[in-house]
């Protein structure tokens, strides 16, 4: 049996490993650590890689404005300066 194999029968279990694989506990906590530091890293750099990958384009749009508070669209028809309601 690999380290492996035991670690994926028992989990992070150092007694149980270190009896499958016949070695001493401290030995297999080791081994559990080295294997959860891998782990991180590996999906550490996956992420690191996934931020780093440009994002596509959006596709170019006429940007449309955002109304705000006291804002009239209809200003500009009836001839008010500004555009505010409280000019009219």
């Amino acid at each position: 049996m690999t380290f492996l194999d035991a670690y994926a029968r028992f989990g992070p279990d150092s007694i149980a490993i270190s009896d499958a694989l016949d070695i001493k506990e401290h030995e297999a906590d080791t081994l559990i650590n080295d294997h959860l530091n891998r782990e991180y890293l590996r999906k550490e750099a996956e992420y690191i890689e996934s931020v780093r990958k440009p994002q596509a384009a959006p596709a170019a749009q006429k940007r449309k404005l955002v109304p705000y508070a006291g804002y009239d669209s209809t200003a500009h028809v009836l001839g008010q300066s500004g555009g505010r309601r409280d000019e009219w």
